[in-house]
């Protein structure tokens, strides 16, 4: 194979790699490129997974290969591969020719696995990610009628070897980041509190199915929602708060046939948190509440201080967190919430939560 057809088809097999977003197709756009890189009667491509001191292959695509030869490698176990161990131990392409010669050869294992399948010279390109940890092999096979690999056969695919792993790792990591993203998606989805995750710029990325719900349920429940967000982010945009929490009131009118609107005796509430300074993403939890099921915070004859300890409840503090910031004992902040339960009517800091969720815009 001339230099120059080398040099064009490595620049191919570069572009290939650059374009494979999915594990998938980092092995298919290889195996449609390598044949002008290396020729060879067989091609491989494995993507393993390392369980202990054994190779589990995730995936293994092939090109122009024997139809039982991966069923019968995997069955060896890529494990017991001495042109792998041989690749993995110097981090580059090992042939069959220059490792092992003459009997040396013909008694591995491996050799009369390729040899029952009608091949003879044999070369793996170890893949390693960024951490070093191996993340497959790249199989070439050729006839024992063909010459065993050259130098500028393992010079090749040592080129080819940098491309593939980077896009290998690529491709890792795209695919774990949207199986994190989907298993997310399946927890939220699976709370009853109406979810969304927004940018604090207003940037949408996810509604769970319980916000779903309430908007069928209540349909001039959209737009209230809507402002009350848009509200809330633009608090947060302003800072310092890293937690708002509004509330309007809302007609009961629902989506049933002959359904009037009613009086606006619900109230929704929009409680929206920061996750992080510095970032940029927001979670609103929407809540759907009939007025008056405590006493409004807003209304009630509470002290500066004890105002100042809700709000910190209704941020989600416990009492030692709050008893730092308000430099007081544990057990003062007790007394403190044993008066506001009192006052407030309720019997729990979730019922006290939500009677701030009912309360003014503002926490004075």
């Amino acid at each position: 194979m001339h230099n120059r057809g080398r040099a064009g088809a490595l620049d191919e097999l570069t572009l290939a790699m650059q374009a494979a977003l999915r594990v998938v197709d980092v092995q298919s756009n290889y195996l449609e490129a390598v044949s002008g890189v290396v020729d060879a009667d067989a091609y491989g491509f494995s993507h393993f997974d390392v369980l202990g001191q054994r190779l589990m292959p995730l995936s293994v695509a092939t090109r122009q290969a024997p139809h039982r030869l991966v069923p019968d490698y995997n069955e060896l176990g890529a494990d017991q591969d001495p042109i792998l161990a041989a690749a993995l131990s110097v981090n580059a392409p090992v042939d069959s020719s220059r490792l092992l010669q003459g009997d040396a050869w013909r008694e591995q294992s491996l050799y009369v696995l390729l040899d029952r399948h009608g091949l003879h010279h044999s070369m793996v390109v170890p893949l390693l990610g960024c951490d070093s940890r191996l993340l497959g092999a790249l199989y070439l096979a050729r006839s024992d009628d063909c010459p065993a690999f050259s130098p500028g056969d393992i010079a090749c695919m040592t080129r080819a070897k940098q491309h593939v792993e980077l896009a290998l790792h690529r491709a890792i990591r795209h695919e774990s980041a949207d199986q994190r993203g989907s298993m997310l998606g399946w927890a939220m989805n699976q709370l009853d509190t109406a979810t969304i995750v927004s940018t604090v710029d207003g940037q949408t990325y996810f509604e769970n199915q319980a916000l779903r719900r309430l908007l069928r349920a209540q349909r001039s429940a959209g737009p209230v929602v809507a402002e009350l967000v848009a509200g809330n982010l633009g608090r947060l945009r302003r800072g310092p708060q890293r937690v708002v929490i509004t509330a309007s009131p809302l007609a009961s009118g629902g989506n049933e046939p002959g359904a009037d609107e009613g009086e606006a005796d619900l109230r929704l509430t929009v409680k929206t948190v920061a996750l992080r300074p510095g970032q940029s993403t927001a979670v609103s939890f929407v809540f759907l509440q009939r007025k008056n099921v405590a006493a409004p915070v807003d209304h009630a004859p509470l002290s500066a201080r004890e105002r100042e300890i809700v709000a910190w409840v209704a941020e989600g503090l416990t009492n030692r967190q709050i008893s730092e910031l308000a430099f007081v004992s544990e057990n003062t902040v007790r007394q403190h919430l044993k008066r506001v339960f009192r006052k407030l009517n309720v019997h729990s800091r979730a019922e006290l939560v939500q009677a701030v969720w009912q309360g003014a815009d503002d926490l004075p």
